[in-house]
């Protein structure tokens, strides 16, 4: 008998299950366009001169662009709203990162984390659904089962590359999501979680990141998030771009071959910088029904995909889970081994596939599990075919994506 893990982002699991009948997608919830702003023409007047242009002027020297230089956010200046923020006393990413691997044969071995120091890179991480709050936008107080234990499931790990920074913000809540509450007449749940995140980028850029190169890191809402501020704020931004060393979006509408975006393509290599990486997971038994939430972009073609242990369109590969362990134990009531670390990878036993039927495209996920290996033989993450395992799209593969993360911080290190 094998013990069943349940990942999730926690309070999400009952209320989806009461009402995922009723659930819209969030990422089609949140394509609504900024609001537009007629701006007045320049004023600009040309001006006569009858005073001859000197020939001996001094060469000119442009001054580096600094972005948003001055910017200081009221809400974001206070470290409280920061779920990770370096030197912050309780910073998130700075909890224990030590982990179990457990092996095929049942045996067990301690993997130490080591923290960067000091590290030349900066990760922004903006989170998924998870606040149970039962109003159409959160609060500013994280919950330790909900935004906490998400930011840490998920962002955590990549602070062995990065100062991770992951601000607390006003996102549509699960209740909202799931139509379990009512949104008043003419809020934007969505334009308010952003407006968020935008300020609380701005002010990172402006007052911490002092021209370091950058990571994106979204999940679902978050990714939905950093889409838009990709093509709102960095895309067009030749600064930013310069420093935009990737974008990390996982389990969201984005469009294959970067096409969301003009400047910032698809990542190809492993080690590729200025681009962006994205997938949505499902079972291999459970490919994406006709009326799944995810694997499309908004435009209704199939998304991107992109395999972070192998970044090749064909062909399986061996991924790197990593799972926060809750304390369980996770063998077989036979045996007398328990795990204590507060982190849990399988080795070689999650194969991940990019597939493209035509309509969707997903990285499709195989357990190796048999009757002789004692590890669990479902890690979890489902509830109706619609979703697939989006709960646990980042977990199956955050290895992959912080060791991604590692090879595309040292190039740009390289390069700058």
């Amino acid at each position: 008998m094998k013990t069943k893990i349940f990942i999730s982002f926690f309070s999400v699991c009952l209320l989806i299950l009461s009402g995922c009948s009723n659930a819209s997608n969030e990422e089609s919830a949140s394509t609504t366009q900024p609001p537009t702003t007629t701006a007045a023409p320049p004023t600009t007047q040309a001006v006569t001169t009858t005073v001859a242009p000197s020939t001996t002027q001094p060469p000119t020297t442009m001054a580096p662009v600094v972005p948003y230089d001055g910017y200081v956010s009221d809400l974001y200046s206070d470290e409280e709203v920061w779920l990770c923020w370096p030197g912050k006393v309780e910073d998130v990413c700075a909890r224990d990162q030590t982990a179990t691997a457990i092996y095929a044969d049942g045996t067990l071995e301690t993997i130490p984390f080591e923290k960067a120091v000091d590290p030349d890179v900066d990760c922004f991480y903006v989170y998924p659904t998870t606040s149970g709050d039962r109003t159409p936008n959160s609060d500013l107080i994280p919950d330790e089962s909900q935004e906490i234990y998400t930011v840490w499931a998920q962002a955590s790990r990549y602070s062995e590359v990065c100062n991770v920074y992951a601000p607390m913000y006003r996102q549509n809540t699960i209740p909202s999501l799931l139509g379990l509450i009512t949104v008043p007449e003419g809020v934007n749940t969505y334009e308010i979680a952003y407006a968020d995140v935008v300020d609380a980028f701005k002010h990172y850029i402006a007052t911490e990141n002092n021209g370091r190169g950058f990571i994106l890191i979204g999940h679902s809402q978050g990714t939905s998030m950093l889409r838009r501020l990709l093509i709102e704020e960095i895309d067009t931004n030749p600064a930013l771009l310069d420093q935009l060393i990737s974008a990390h979006l996982i389990g969201g509408s984005i469009a294959a071959e970067g096409k969301d975006f003009k400047n910032i393509p698809a990542c190809e290599q492993q080690n590729e910088i200025g681009c962006v990486l994205a997938y949505v997971t499902f079972d291999e038994d459970s490919p994406p029904p006709y009326n799944s939430y995810f694997g499309r972009d908004r435009r209704g073609a199939a998304g991107l995909c992109t395999n972070p242990a192998s970044f090749v369109e064909e062909g399986k590969a061996m991924l790197n889970p990593f799972f926060p362990s809750s304390g369980q134990k996770l063998l077989s009531p036979e045996s007398t081994a328990e795990v204590i670390t507060p982190w849990i990878t399988y080795p070689d036993f999650i194969l991940g596939e990019c597939i493209n039927d035509g309509t969707f495209s997903y990285l499709s996920v195989e357990i190796l599990s048999d009757d002789t290996d004692p590890r669990t033989d479902d890690v979890g993450g489902r509830f109706t075919p619609e979703w697939g395992l989006h709960i646990i799209d980042m977990s199956v593969a955050l290895g992959n994506l912080v060791d991604v993360a590692h090879s595309q911080a040292a190039n740009y290190l390289e390069r700058n």
